[in-house]
């Protein structure tokens, strides 16, 4: 289950649109309605059980509030049917906007440009204020009040396509917890590495957790919090309590602010999320972690990473070895995790096969009775290793089709 707890109801207002960069099963409490989509899951629910979702799923890429849905045979018909919507409900004149475009693949055969779509669509918010205000609101490409989400996509069995508009409810994507520093570099977003452990067997009252080639420490960072229960979107509360900032856009919607129960409910689920985070990660007293990397550079990337997510560096023992040498720091049980280079540069594949056959070799040799996974998306290197998988599960890396691997 990947929002445990999470009921939805039947739906009086609001269609919610759940974005993700990952392949998963969703289940919701055995609750009907939920449509598993390209790109995400759509579900019908309240306000305020949106907001639960927004904070705390460490899978979600974004969450977005569907404001329409228009068929439409033609660019002309997206304008016309935009035009008379009640925008002045949706964001103020003295707001900034922008929109992003997305086409389905019958939509990119059939339609020339994406961008052509997203100029329709802001003429058609811009002439509606226009003409109720004298005034048009602007737009910022960079960091708007408020994102519109543009989908077209072919209706099932017609000629026809429906333009579904959306608006982002997150600003930065739920991915981007605030631990990571911009300036280094980390091959796994967050929800993904956390996607990942969610779909191993770690039991985080019994196993070790051990990362044998821990880069800058997305993995350790995301079972730690797996562990202590901690919502992934804690720091963005942090800010939101201590410096007052707008950490997420829909805080800044006039639907949202002249919603006082939701807005009161927000403020209760932050408040809990913070008190939590703190007391959760202060209390973690645990010598389950174990971070391995070959270079000094990528443990001091951990130790900056850990620092900044609030969690107490002697949680997490670290140390400078060869992955393919490397022997458990305590007993089983326990898993083994690992996102190996996939040698996606000229001559680095038959590099890269003796290092994946020779960590299969040290798995076999030295780490009996654990559970090792190992993520990649060359199948040429997965084959080095010469242990025998016991499941395998495909995940999107960004454009990349990868396996996580079981042994």
């Amino acid at each position: 289950t990947i929002l445990s707890g999470l009921e939805f109801s039947s739906c009086k207002q609001s269609h919610f649109f759940f974005s993700k960069r990952i392949r998963f099963r969703v289940l919701f409490a055995g609750r009907e309605g939920i449509e598993v989509e390209k790109g995400g899951i759509a579900f019908k629910c309240e306000t305020e059980e949106a907001i639960d979702v927004l904070l705390n799923s460490r899978v979600a890429s974004r969450v977005f509030k569907e404001l329409q849905v228009y068929t439409i045979a033609s660019e002309k018909d997206l304008y016309a049917r935009a035009k008379e919507k009640w925008w002045d409900k949706v964001f103020s004149v003295q707001q900034t906007f922008k929109i992003n475009t997305l086409f389905d693949r019958d939509a990119r055969e059939h339609f020339s440009n994406s961008i052509i779509f997203s100029q329709l669509l802001k003429d058609a918010i811009a002439d509606n204020f226009r003409e109720k205000f004298g005034e048009r609101p602007s737009v910022d490409t960079g960091r708007p009040d408020i994102t519109f989400l543009l989908r077209v996509e072919r209706k099932p069995g017609t000629d026809l396509f429906n333009a579904r508009i959306l608006v982002d409810m997150c600003g930065d994507p739920l991915s981007n917890r605030g631990y990571r520093e911009e300036s280094l570099k980390a091959p796994l977003r967050e929800n993904l590495a956390a996607a990942i452990i969610m779909t191993t067997d770690f039991d985080p009252e019994k196993d070790i957790f051990t990362d044998s080639m821990c880069g800058s420490g997305t993995f350790l960072i995301e079972g730690i919090l797996i562990k202590a229960k901690v919502a992934p979107t804690y720091l963005k509360i942090r800010q939101y309590i201590e410096k007052k900032a707008p950490v997420f856009d829909f805080l800044k919607h006039p639907w949202f602010l002249v919603d006082r129960k939701s807005h009161r409910l927000f403020e209760e689920r932050a408040q809990v999320i913070y008190n939590h985070s703190l007391s959760a990660l202060n209390e973690l007293q645990t010598r389950q972690f174990f971070g391995f990397d070959i270079t000094e550079r990528a443990l001091e990337t951990t130790r900056i990473h850990l620092m900044n997510a609030m969690i107490d560096q002697q949680i997490v023992t670290l140390n400078k070895r060869d992955a393919t040498k490397i022997t458990p720091m305590d007993e089983p049980p326990g898993i083994v995790i690992a996102n190996p280079p996939y040698g996606e540069r000229m001559g680095e594949e038959e590099e890269l096969k003796n290092l994946y056959h020779a960590y299969g070799e040290n798995l076999k040799q030295n780490f009996k009775g654990f559970r090792a996974y190992v993520f990649t998306s060359n199948p040429l290197l997965r084959k080095a290793i010469s242990l025998g998988t016991s499941k395998r599960y495909t995940f999107y890396n960004g454009s990349l089709e990868c396996r996580l691997l079981k042994y």
